[in-house]
């Protein structure tokens, strides 16, 4: 059930979905317990305009983000896209056998991204591969990433989005009994 759920999840994070897209996908994730009525609520109050600006506001980097769904972001110094942290996660996937070529020059550290490369190894039966990319390369840095979201998306539904999936995240690392590695963060 992760496995399934955690594409879904990623693919908010990564994709460019129509309202109507959204809805289906969030109705998945709603009888899962996942997303709140507040989440589909704000969708239901959106123009299919503002989600797609801010859609690529916040995930595609259109103009000053307000929260960089990218790891390196925060896990290295200069806070830049392709940093050490990137080339350090690039290995861990590549001794798992995953490539998450996408055809852009994006760096695989995206938090959409990087849930279905958790999905991958879930569907391999890499367990404990993907529980270390929990422990060590998305969670210590995506709590504060949906945080951040939450708090400056300037988009009722994507905050609402956030604040749901931190809450999932944090279920998923308490099921999963991980043993989150305090990495240094570089946060404004």
């Amino acid at each position: 059930m992760i496995l399934n759920t955690a594409k879904l999840v990623g693919s908010l994070f990564y994709e460019r979905w129509t309202k109507q897209e959204l809805a289906q996908v969030l109705e998945a994730l709603a009888d899962e317990k996942i997303i709140s009525q507040q989440c589909i609520d704000a969708l239901t109050n959106q123009s299919e305009e503002a989600l797609e600006h801010s859609f690529s506001h916040l995930f595609e980097g259109l103009g000053d983000m307000p929260a960089p769904p990218w790891g390196s972001v925060y896990l290295d110094k200069d806070r830049v896209v392709f940093g050490s942290s990137t080339v350090e996660y690039r290995a861990f996937l590549a001794s798992h056998g995953i490539s998450l070529d996408t055809g852009l020059r994006e760096p695989e550290d995206q938090f959409g991204l990087t849930l279905y490369a958790f999905s991958q190894l879930l569907a391999e039966d890499k367990e404990q591969a993907a529980k270390q990319l929990l422990e060590y390369h998305l969670v210590p840095w995506a709590i504060p990433y949906l945080e951040q979201l939450n708090k400056n998306a300037g988009n009722p539904f994507y905050s609402a989005l956030a604040a749901d999936i931190k809450a999932w995240l944090v279920q998923v690392s308490n099921e999963l009994q991980l043993n989150i590695v305090n990495r240094k963060l570089y946060l404004d």
